[in-house]
């Protein structure tokens, strides 16, 4: 394709006829103003907005983005209502990839309930990959987010590195099967299943209004850190304590890897005053979460390890990123 913006043909039977159906070459529009209770229009509820570029482990599965900017909303309380799609394309892409690439995102989308507002793809000289950002909008009545406070224990619900385990096993298949057995194989590929945050974090605000972050890249580490660090409080973790399968750790030794740093899509940080009543809610909604420490005054954010202990470092580049920079594994070669 040439480079530049995409043909009017093009776009409408490749691009907005797969995003919109029935609708081709037609956009949803902006995000509409809501009323508030007493149906003042004045009395809005308030637009966040989340835009999510390339995935570690999942370039080339762009429409996961999807997945991952509606989380980030879900995550902040808010409810994803449209999405934006932004692509450049490298110049040797096909027709028909493109095509393909449009009906994953808006299978994708459709899991959600989402719709795509609008879409903007052009063809680039500076890429050699196509590279999408998908933005998710919504909105929130409460424009006050719930922060952690001294006194709170720490929940992780769902397990660490779930989405990082399950892109490991994906991309490197064929050479985890000469050392592991196909079935640890086939189950850490399938991680990915619970990659979206939707329904434990209904769950977990059914149980009551607590401070969640969603665990995303750099893992479980960089979400304690920033989780405390957006509060100005300190923790203490136990490193034991914090769930991660047995495949991860299997796969993360091999590939020598962190799984605590690990792209973690799918899991959530919550704070809580009652974790143990919070656990046995989710547990009875069939949601496996544990608790892992506690929040503490100060800015003191310790990492128990037995009898050891240490302080936990400030983000880290997701492992994933990290690896890729020495095997190109993001491009799905070894």
């Amino acid at each position: 394709m040439k480079t530049g913006e995409l043909t009017d043909s093009v776009k409408n039977r490749s691009v907005f006829r797969q995003l919109y159906k029935e609708s081709a070459g037609k956009a949803c529009g902006h995000l509409p103003e809501r009323a508030g209770p007493d149906g003042r229009s004045g009395d809005l509820q308030q637009q966040v907005i989340s835009t999510v570029g390339p995935l570690p482990g999942y370039t080339d599965m762009p429409w996961r983005q999807v997945t991952a900017a509606a989380n980030s909303l879900v995550a902040d309380e808010a409810e994803p209502q449209k999405l934006l799609l932004q692509g450049l394309l490298a110049e040797d892409t096909e027709e028909a990839a493109l095509r393909e690439t449009m009906k994953r995102f808006a299978a994708e989308a459709g899991t959600f309930g989402l719709a795509f507002s609008n879409a903007d793809i052009q063809v680039s000289g500076c890429v050699n990959t196509p590279q999408y950002f998908v933005t998710c909008m919504g909105t929130r009545c409460d424009s006050t987010r719930q922060i952690l406070s001294p006194g709170q224990e720490l929940v992780v619900v769902r397990q660490a590195g779930l989405a990082g385990t399950a892109a490991l096993a994906r991309i490197y298949e064929t050479r985890l099967l000469e050392r592991f057995p196909a079935w640890l194989v086939e189950r850490a590929k399938e991680f990915d299943r619970w990659m979206s945050i939707t329904e434990t974090a209904r769950a977990v605000n059914r149980f009551g209004k607590c401070p969640m972050r969603r665990i995303a890249q750099g893992g479980i580490f960089n979400a304690l850190w920033e989780m405390a660090d957006m509060a100005g409080v300190g923790l203490e973790v136990n490193l034991r304590e914090i769930p991660v399968y047995q495949e991860t750790i299997e796969l993360c030794e091999y590939f020598d890897l962190n799984p605590y740093y690990l792209y973690s899509e799918g899991a959530l940080l919550v704070g809580t005053d009652r974790a143990e009543a919070l656990t046995a809610a989710l547990a009875d909604a069939g949601i496996p979460a544990s608790v892992i420490g506690r929040v503490t005054e100060g800015n003191d954010r310790i990492i128990h390890n037995g009898e050891n202990r240490r302080y936990l470092d400030r983000p880290q580049q997701d492992e994933l990123w990290r690896f890729s920079e020495k095997s190109h594994m993001i491009r799905g070669t070894d």
